[in-house]
């Protein structure tokens, strides 16, 4: 059987790192990578490991998701975020695969049940939400970009599980605008990076066109709609992440002006 180590990447999680943490106590290793924490979480991973590592990322979470897996001592990697939670069944069908021996799998694709304010979400484009999350050591690393996932470099080597991981994303409205906020921020400064500006040419586009795509998108096509109030409001504040995203963009810009 080969050695799977659970890397996972936090800050500020004390609501759910706890329920995290029980779920994949059965693994060889676990690994937590702490984006400077300022409440609990810290402690209650001390209870489940010793391997803590503490780095501020800057904002650029993913810094640490690619750290823990450098630090860790798997043949495979299961990386999760702190409010991500391994099911029974899949924590099943994981020792299954690996005491398999996939030869010819480099990783695999776990399809991920979405929550937002307590409901399982199943429209806009939240289920199924496939993503890579198992894989060998160095098959598969974090990109940088945030809205980037790991990808197997041979899509031909890479498999699927059937059974759920649990994602409780949000929890009440004042997380998530304070997410939202972080999110925003760190959207605009990629944008500035890759030389992206707000004009004249492009006003109409970034701040009305995207936006309006983007809530028709999940609200209608992708069937938000079914999924009530919390349907609604994820499709509108996707459209409102894109023109909060150029509004910062363009405060950016005139501040540089100035």
């Amino acid at each position: 059987m080969p050695k799977l180590s659970v890397v996972i990447a936090v800050k500020n999680e004390e609501r759910n790192i706890r329920a995290c943490l029980e779920a994949v106590k059965w693994a060889d290793e676990i690994v937590i990578a702490d984006d400077c924490s300022v409440d609990k979480t810290v402690e209650i991973c001390r209870e489940y490991t010793g391997t803590i590592i503490i780095n501020d990322t800057g904002g650029s979470f993913h810094k640490n998701k690619n750290l823990g897996i450098e630090k860790s001592d798997g043949d495979w990697i299961l990386s999760l975020d702190g409010d991500e939670v391994v099911s029974a069944e899949l924590q099943s069908e994981i020792v299954a695969r690996l005491a398999s021996d996939p030869i010819g799998v480099d990783g695999f694709y776990i399809p991920r049940n979405n929550y937002f304010l307590g409901k399982h979400i199943t429209g806009c484009g939240w289920s199924p939400d496939y993503i890579v999350r198992l894989f060998r050591k160095g098959a598969a690393i974090w990109p940088l970009n945030i809205h980037d996932v790991p990808r197997i470099a041979d899509e031909s080597r890479a498999a699927r599980l059937g059974n759920p991981l649990i994602h409780q994303s949000y929890y009440s409205l004042a997380q998530y605008f304070e997410k939202f906020n972080k999110y925003t921020t760190r959207l605009a400064v990629e944008e500035r990076e890759k030389g992206v500006r707000v004009s004249a040419k492009n006003f109409l586009a970034v701040f009305f066109i995207k936006p309006l795509f983007w809530f028709l998108r999940k609200y209608l096509f992708q069937k938000g709609f079914m999924d009530g109030f919390r349907g609604f409001f994820i499709s509108f504040s996707s459209g409102l992440v894109i023109f909060v995203t150029y509004a910062k963009l363009w405060e950016t810009q005139k501040n540089e002006e100035a």
